[in-house]
């Protein structure tokens, strides 16, 4: 062994330096086990790294959840307004309604288009990046702490029971739950029947919280679930409401809907005449219902904006509600390619309570209305505007109406409806 060490060349060989090629299977071994080694330690710090980064999301949730936890307990009185139909005025009523007695609140809708509400003059848009997403809720608890409001009204956001289950008993923890209605509207998540839909609502309320309900059917048969989440339920009356009282709104607001906003804020001490007035001055909705007088080239024309509605039930009630004394009704419906069942609800609603003179057709999907509607009403009626640019419907439509006219406009509000109703809104009078 010492004459290898002594002797250069003989050392070389022992110990595989370059040249000599006796060694090169065992080197090659030697290689490959210092490489699985780097490997298995790359591997095995990729791991530390994954469940690091696990473990400090899952802290961040925890301190997230337990500031969000504080926010809530911050604010006192948490309204959280459900239902089908009208919840967006009825969250803006609510909220007025409470300021004129005096209370600081702070308000979120998610209607036609999502507002902050810090007072009633006073309202920010709600900014998505995405897809609206109940988490948006915890997002408002975070800005309205700021404004250390003693109330709080928020509009549901979910659609899928599960969702507004966790959304109630997760994220907005309510003290009084308020239900506008029940129509049949997104039976396919919400149905089959008006009665799943009344029992998904009552299904969403905290256990001993206050509710308050704008309709006898949502009650119904909800009894046993009432009495599990040991609920105060109050009934408000529509009737109650006097015509007086609705005219002083400057848009068109439904008895119903204030009624039930009347009844919370008299639960809280606030007298009918202050929260009234407050009501009555506060801003309205950007979808809530009008009647716009506008000019149609040579032509004047009144439009009213029903298609928020949506539903068959709600959007007869506006029908019933707006003045119908002109010498041409014109029924527009804006469809939707992917809600042909909604345009089955319509035609059959034409069909059986809402009768005009002519009737337009737009948006995407109208070839099926127009079939529909083919079999009871005659062709020269109907002017179908399928597909075609919100600025050309305009113009195709001031030449099919006569002058002084109505047009009421049903059905689909979203995007396309939303613009086509833009460009009509550019023709109003001053």
């Amino acid at each position: 062994m010492a004459s290898y060490i002594r002797d250069p060349p003989y050392a070389k060989r022992a110990f595989g330096y370059p040249g000599d090629d006796t060694l090169a299977p065992v080197r090659g071994t030697v290689d490959l086990f210092i490489n699985i080694d780097i490997l298995t330690v790359n591997m095995f710090l990729g791991i530390y790294a994954v469940l690091i980064l696990i473990a400090l999301y899952i802290l961040f949730l925890r301190i997230e959840k337990i500031n969000h936890e504080k926010r809530i307990r911050s604010i006192p009185v948490r309204i959280w307004v459900n239902g089908s139909r009208g919840k967006s005025s009825v969250t803006r009523l609510i909220a007025a309604g409470l300021r004129g007695g005096g209370k600081k609140v702070v308000a979120k809708t998610t209607g036609t288009k999502a507002r902050f509400i810090r007072n009633n003059k006073d309202e920010l848009p709600v900014i998505r990046l995405g897809m609206p997403n109940i988490r948006e809720q915890v997002k408002i608890f975070k800005r309205a702490a700021v404004e250390k409001p003693d109330t709080i009204v928020l509009e549901c956001m979910a659609l899928r029971p599960d969702l507004q289950y966790s959304e109630s008993m997760h994220i907005v923890k309510p003290t009084v739950v308020v239900i506008t209605n029940i129509r049949a509207d997104h039976l396919d998540v919400m149905g089959p029947s008006l009665r799943d839909v009344a029992k998904n609502f009552m299904k969403a309320i905290p256990r001993d919280s206050i509710v308050f309900a704008g309709e006898k059917g949502i009650l119904r048969d909800n009894e046993s679930i009432i009495r599990s989440k040991n609920a105060s339920v109050h009934l408000s009356e529509a009737g109650k409401i006097s015509d007086d009282t609705i005219n002083r709104f400057t848009y068109m607001e439904h008895k119903s809907n204030v009624a039930l906003a009347l009844d919370v804020c008299k639960y809280f001490d606030v007298s009918e005449k202050d929260a009234v007035e407050a009501m009555c001055n506060a801003n309205p909705d950007p979808g809530v219902l009008q009647m716009h007088s506008i000019t149609l080239g040579e032509k004047e024309a009144t439009i009213v904006n029903a298609m928020a509605a949506n539903d068959p039930e709600s959007t007869y009630l506006i029908w019933q509600m707006i003045d119908k004394d002109y010498p041409e009704i014109n029924v527009l419906i804006n469809c939707r390619s992917d809600r042909i069942d909604r345009s089955f609800q319509m035609a059959e609603l034409i069909k059986t309570s809402i009768t005009g003179d002519k009737y337009i057709l737009t948006g995407n999907g109208t070839e099926v209305l127009a079939r529909k509607l083919n079999r009871t009403i005659e062709q020269k009626q109907i002017l179908n505007l399928g597909n075609k640019k919100p600025e050309d419907v305009v113009d195709t439509v001031s030449a099919f109406v006569r002058d002084k006219c109505l047009i009421f406009a049903m059905g689909n509000t979203v995007g396309y409806g939303e613009e086509m109703m833009q460009q009509f809104l550019l023709k109003k009078r001053s």
